[in-house]
């Protein structure tokens, strides 16, 4: 039976929005003016050190030591204020709880289980979270799925990816397990089912309730 490895932001908590608020606030600090709409569509799935990475450079600024810090207090904020589940991914995961299931994400481990706990979705996971903090490199690198599978007893072939970014897919292509991709908090499903298939993902869905029957139809284990 296949273990899945969900993304967190994006795929169980409509979070991206929120996080697009905060990086938009940040940058705008150092004159830096972007859309969140124009940051979802640059940064999504990236860490926070790579949008600064890449942002330094095209812009030419220095942006504080703090704030990987300061963001994630205000994304907290807003979190408590107003993170919700994606729509339908609490009766998925209730269908999918005999297969085990763990997350591996981008974020920081403590915003996850944040998102979690303000969504009630924590007693799905059991802990189980593995984030960019816990290994060499984060996505598109393959390895905090490679580390996903090791700590839950599964090679990544083993394994089923739930992702909404290409970063994230390229990522789980990499570590050598199946991906489905997931559209459906983005605002043009069509174009970014089209981007997920092209980054190696077997499938596209928009509606989470659909998650259980695509996992039993793309099962990797015979």
């Amino acid at each position: 039976m296949a273990h899945v490895i969900f993304d967190c932001d994006g795929v169980l908590v409509d979070s991206e929005p929120l996080s697009m608020q905060a990086d938009s606030e940040i940058l705008a600090s150092v004159g830096v003016i972007i859309s969140p709409e124009d940051a979802h569509r640059r940064f999504v799935g990236k860490t926070f050190a790579a949008m600064i990475e890449e942002v330094s450079r095209e812009f030419g600024v220095s942006l504080p030591a703090d704030s990987s810090a300061r963001k994630d207090a205000r994304l907290l904020e807003l979190y408590e204020a107003a993170l919700k589940p994606v729509d339908g991914v609490a009766d998925a995961l209730a269908a999918l709880m005999p297969r085990g299931m763990s997350i591996a994400s981008n974020s920081p481990a403590t915003r996850v289980a944040a998102a979690l706990r303000i969504t009630g979705l924590s007693d799905f996971f059991g802990g189980r979270i593995v984030s960019f903090e816990h290994v060499a490199a984060g996505k598109p690198e393959p390895d905090v799925f490679i580390e996903a599978a090791r700590r839950a007893g599964h090679t990544p072939q083993d394994c089923i990816a739930i992702e909404d970014s290409v970063t994230g897919a390229t990522a789980a292509r990499r570590a050598g397990c199946l991906v489905l991709g997931f559209t459906g908090t983005y605002p043009q499903p069509d174009e970014q089912a089209r981007a997920l298939l092209a980054a190696g993902a077997a499938t596209a869905f928009s509606n989470m309730r659909d998650l259980p029957s695509l996992i039993a139809e793309n099962n990797p284990l015979t």
